[in-house]
């Protein structure tokens, strides 16, 4: 790689990086604002809708979007008549799925148990969603980020103001304000992404582009669909059993959970390049020393988040919502396992045995959905917490026995992950089982239990750096 290539590389992965983590990062600066203009009912609703939204965008686009950055490097020449081609099919598809949606509105209202006008709303959100990733997916492969960042951020900043206005005006069903006001803005976003997109297409209907994008996102609908199955099926069966309300409190508690996703992501981004890179050279001893520093890391977080969600909760919430708090350390551990699977997953996806993936994720998916219909009704909404957590273990033993005994990698040693794993567990049942009323002592025995686990964990570290201080 020259001088120039590398400078480019980085200014672009900084650019995405960006982009990421403000994706991720509004929702969570969010939480206090939407606590406390919405009740726990608002709330789940908005999170019903959002779900339903990600999970439409899924069959409303085919992947045709992923399509678009394979075919740019394979056929440059002919890219414009792929991208006409493809629009012109993407704008019949959605016509047609609207119109069916249209017809069948009151059944699926009934069925999810939500608001005819919510569910409308978020089908057409979804249909101009597809195209704005057309857009992104061209800006990304053509390596247009500060356009592709642009885009992003000022969506997700007139999303966030628009919603926080429109919902402060109602004083009633405030769930409206942020469904109308994406209503709005995504509207606009497609007026300016259309334009963009017809300025670089062709419009001529080639049944060989269409086929060319049909056979290559379609194959990743399942591992796509088992993902947001495995993520986002618990809220909406908690809104068909208990009602909006017990949905809102659970949106909450996951979305308090997800500062534990941003550390996995973060750390499982920094990890692949140096797995790739030593699994391709055989260093297997460096994988098995580096994988147990990052575990400890890890399970760290983890244990730290726990000990203080609590304080997290009250900080980023109205009380309220102080209800959903005992599920809060269920979500951050569900992460955890989240973790601890991608180790052993990124073996496969190295090995490009991509279909056993999408087939652990979708039996997780169905042991999820299983367990929450039936357990729901007997113990509550809370109950999803557990049963996330038990399906995230499933996927984590799954791709365990795959890497072993499938594709007989020299893996990752498990029995200290376990133990680990079952130490860090012991800790938070007995954080969780003792009850200290005055603040000040249940402060100390915090700090104390972590204080405990990081020595436990990281003795041969802190021995080594001091043996070498005295030397």
């Amino acid at each position: 790689m020259s001088k120039d290539e590398g400078k480019g590389f980085f200014n672009h992965s900084r650019n995405y990086l960006i982009a990421e983590f403000f994706n991720k990062g509004i929702v969570f600066l969010t939480i206090p604002l939407f606590t406390y203009l919405l009740s726990p009912e608002d709330y789940g609703v908005i999170s019903i809708y959002a779900t339903i939204i990600s999970i439409l965008i899924v069959f409303m686009g085919l992947n045709i979007h992923a399509s678009v950055q394979r075919h740019y490097h394979d056929e440059f020449n002919e890219f414009n008549e792929f991208l006409g081609t493809n629009i012109l099919f993407l704008v019949f598809l959605n016509t047609l799925l609207v119109f069916l949606f249209i017809i069948s509105q009151d059944y699926l209202s009934s069925f999810l148990s939500i608001d005819s006008r919510v569910l409308f709303v978020a089908v057409i959100v979804s249909s101009l969603s597809v195209f704005l990733q057309v857009e992104l997916s061209y800006l990304q492969t053509s390596q247009q980020s500060k356009k592709y960042v642009k885009i992003l951020v000022i969506r997700n900043i007139l999303l966030t103001l628009g919603a926080t206005i429109w919902m402060y005006l109602l004083d009633d069903h405030r769930y409206l304000g942020k469904v109308y006001s994406e209503l709005l803005i995504m509207c606009m976003i497609f007026i300016f992404v259309i334009y963009d997109l017809l300025k670089l297409s062709k419009f001529n209907i080639n049944i060989k582009f269409l086929k060319y994008s049909l056979s290559y996102g379609i194959p990743l609908i399942p591992h796509t669909l088992s993902g947001l199955i495995l993520l986002l099926s618990d809220r909406l069966i908690i809104n068909q059993l208990s009602g909006s309300y017990e949905t809102g409190l659970y949106s909450f508690a996951f979305n308090i959970g997800m500062i534990m996703s941003i550390v996995v992501t973060s750390f499982n981004n920094a990890w692949i390049p140096i797995f790739y890179k030593d699994l391709k050279e055989k260093s297997y001893y460096k994988i098995q020393k580096s994988s147990e520093k990052y575990i400890k890391i890890i399970f760290t977080v983890s244990l730290l988040l726990v000990l203080f969600s609590k304080e997290i909760v009250i900080i980023m919430a109205d009380k309220k919502y102080y209800e959903a708090l005992n599920i809060v350390p269920l979500i951050i551990l569900s992460f955890t396992m989240v973790y601890l699977y991608t180790l052993f997953a990124n073996y496969a996806f190295y090995r490009k045995k991509t279909g056993l993936i999408s087939l652990f994720t979708f039996i997780a998916g169905i042991i999820n959905i299983s367990l929450n219909y039936l357990l729901i009704p007997i113990f509550g909404y809370e109950v999803a917490a557990w049963t996330t957590l038990f399906s995230y273990f499933m996927l984590f033993v799954l791709h365990y026995i795959n890497v072993k005994f499938f594709l007989k990698e020299k893996t990752i040693t498990l029995s200290k992950i376990l133990i680990q794993l079952s130490f860090l567990m012991a800790l938070i049942i007995l954080f969780l089982n003792v009850d200290i009323n005055q603040y000040i002592f249940h402060l100390a025995f915090k700090f104390l239990l972590a204080i405990i686990f990081i020595i436990v964990l990281f003795k041969s570290e802190i021995s080594r750096k001091l043996n070498n201080r005295y030397l």
